[in-house]
């Protein structure tokens, strides 16, 4: 059902086929009110929507939509050829406290109507509730979900994940939903929490929630519907959202944007530059008659989030989802926090790329807890450097171009960094270590952020050297303001063997390039490495990405199993002989320390080498998902 396109953060382009129709996630499904629509099927359908989502117990409930619904089909009584979604009322069950129909009669309903999507009648617990309520109610919510599941038809399912503020019910309600095989699964009872700025609270649900559902299906943030929101869930792996905002706040004279919302009658200036709002002025649109300026609103306020729906999807893309992210949370306090309190899950690198078509920005203390930060710290610990160790302070980069040096036979040179803590000018050309941009200065954050990951680095080596402008990091060891002392013969293998180490884990880096020769650009960087005239890999000028060729792969083979290894079913192990791209589908096992874009081998069930690629998704991805590229060769080696 779902094919990744692209990926950033925990975010993703994906392809939803359905039904015969798709849709690219990041996807937002405007909700159409069946008895009175403030903008028609063709202005939705104009603005690039193709999809929708309408509720059923409305229809149900209406004796002549639901008549004209059952003789035509929900498509002709809407006029909508694309895909059409159906609440089941609970909406209403959570505004009004009951509905008047059971579980099974609205499924039902939903199939006879032809819907493509279809949701179960679930109970959305509200926020803070007794511990004992929301766990009565989730039970009652996962019995429905499996009469249901039992069923349904032709139609797709989707299973809504429950359990109020309480992560561990949220986490045994999506293992649970996930059991049972749904396509798709919306997060439900987050409403409130949105609507009461509580932005915290539904990170924390978003991140438990999506810890146990399945990658080969679409997750809905189901209410959320304000466009300052899509950036951030996106970026923690919700693909779906929907809109009613878009109306509602219209018929209240509100005016979205992507950092809040403005009451009509406040506006001086229309701070937008859409075909709807060029057309006219703030002050013409508050003549206008009710009506008018409803649709005006509804117009705009709709056009304002498919805009922003695409500017999530480009940015991923481009690798700058978390810019983006950190550009709308300064729309508002409570949503800064709610970034902070997302990036302590450290769970977030799994999914995280290894490199990315965009640099790396410092947008502020937030930034030191990215997964990019985390990853590298935690990939420092792989170096086994006996050396003098040599602190300088940042310059421009490549560091090393700048001071003229590198490491050396006797000193570990490296850079005191207010991003990533330490840099060693052995792997400076790693991604993001040199691709990453920051504001000059230092900020309290970064201090003492740099005086936890420097002291706890330079603690692993007996004499260490730092440059007089870095004291204020208060580290033990000698103060030095002349570099020129440590400049010597460049240590060529020692820079490769630690390429190879932070790259494919502790040990790599001996195996791939000890008793090697390095070609060097004119710009002083390694391009080639070679065996004797054997071409052991490539070290890529973009990201500093170790591409390995025939001899690398079997150097590095020698790993234990199952190190940066992807196995292939067998039914896919000539296909990938040739030259050809691996299918999700088709493998069998996987390293499950491989992240998107990282470079693999694909290896069939006896660890006999078949070919050397990159890995498109993570590891955990491609052993779930059932269409899309798993691996993209580069070599073919059987």
């Amino acid at each position: 059902m779902i094919e990744i396109r692209a990926r950033d953060a925990s975010g993703r382009v994906t392809e939803l086929n359905i039904n015969g129709k798709k849709l690219t996630t990041p996807y937002l499904f405007p909700v159409i009110d069946p008895r009175k629509q403030i903008l028609s099927i063709e202005e939705i359908e104009k603005l690039g929507f193709n999809g929708i989502i309408t509720n059923s117990y409305i229809i149900n409930q209406n004796r002549e939509l639901r008549s004209r619904a059952m003789e035509e089909g929900i498509h002709s009584l809407l006029g909508f050829d694309g895909v059409i979604m159906t609440d089941s009322g609970s909406f209403q069950l959570y505004k009004y406290g009951g509905v008047d129909v059971s579980p099974m009669e609205i499924l039902e309903f939903q199939e006879n109507i032809g819907v493509d999507i279809g949701v179960i009648l679930d109970i959305p617990t509200e926020p803070d509730v007794p511990r004992e309520q929301a766990e009565r109610e989730l039970e009652e919510t996962l019995r429905r979900a499996r009469e249901s599941i039992k069923a349904r038809k032709k139609m797709l399912l989707s299973g809504t994940v429950q359990g109020s503020t309480y992560p561990e019910l949220r986490e045994k309600s999506a293992r649970k939903m996930a059991e049972l095989g749904f396509d798709l699964y919306p997060i439900g009872g987050v409403v409130p929490l949105m609507e009461n700025y509580r932005f915290s609270d539904l990170v924390k649900i978003i991140i438990h929630s999506r810890k146990y559902l399945p990658h080969d299906k679409p997750v809905h943030l189901f209410g959320a519907g304000h466009p300052m929101l899509f950036a951030l869930a996106s970026a923690l792996g919700c693909d779906l959202f929907d809109s009613a905002a878009y109306a509602l706040y219209a018929r209240e004279g509100r005016y979205i944007t992507t950092s809040g919302t403005y009451r009509l009658e406040r506006l001086r200036e229309l701070p937008c530059s859409c075909a709807v709002c060029t057309s006219t002025t703030a002050e013409e649109l508050k003549k206008l008659e009710k009506k008018d300026r409803d649709h005006f609103l509804a117009m705009h306020n709709l056009t304002v989030s498919i805009e922003e729906i695409r500017r999530v999807r480009q940015s991923i893309h481009d690798g700058s989802l978390w810019e983006l992210v950190a550009e709308r949370a300064r729309a508002h306090p409570y949503l800064l926090e709610a970034v902070r309190v997302a990036l302590s899950y450290g769970s977030l690198e799994n999914l995280e790329p290894v490199t990315k078509k965009s640099a790396f920005f410092y947008t502020g203390s937030e930034a030191l807890l990215r997964p990019e930060v985390r990853r590298h710290i935690k990939k420092l610990k792989r170096l086994k450097i006996n050396k003098k160790l040599v602190l300088l302070p940042e310059v421009e980069k490549p560091y090393s171009k700048t001071y003229g040096m590198m490491s050396t036979e006797e000193y570990h040179i490296c850079i005191a960094s207010k991003v990533f803590g330490v840099i060693p000018l052995e792997i400076e050309e790693v991604y993001p270590l040199t691709q990453h941009e920051a504001p000059g200065g230092y900020d309290e954050a970064q201090i003492n952020f740099m005086k936890k990951v420097v002291k706890e680095y330079a603690s692993g080596f007996e004499k260490v050297y730092f440059h007089s402008s870095l004291e204020f990091l208060g580290l033990e060891g000698e103060s030095f303001s002349d570099v020129e002392n440590f400049k010597g013969k460049n240590d060529i293998e020692g820079k490769l063997i630690a390429i190879g180490d932070y790259y494919f884990g502790e040990g790599a880096g001996e195996l791939l390039f000890s008793e090697t020769r390095a070609r060097i650009s004119k710009t002083g960087r390694i391009r080639e490495v070679y065996s004797g005239d054997r071409l052991v890999g490539v070290i890529r000028a973009s990201d500093g990405s170790v591409v390995l060729n025939v001899e690398g792969v079997k150097r590095l083979l020698k790993l234990p199993f199952p190190s940066n290894r992807v196995v292939a079913h067998e039914d896919a192990v000539e296909f990938v002989s040739q030259g050809r791209s691996l299918f999700c589908g088709f493998v069998e096992e996987a390293d499950m320390e491989i992240k998107p874009y990282q470079e693999v081998i694909v290896v069939d069930s006896q660890d006999k080498p078949i070919a050397a690629g990159r890995a498109m998704v993570s590891a955990e991805e491609m052993l779930s998902l059932k269409h899309g590229v798993a691996v993209r060769v580069r070599h073919r080696l059987g």
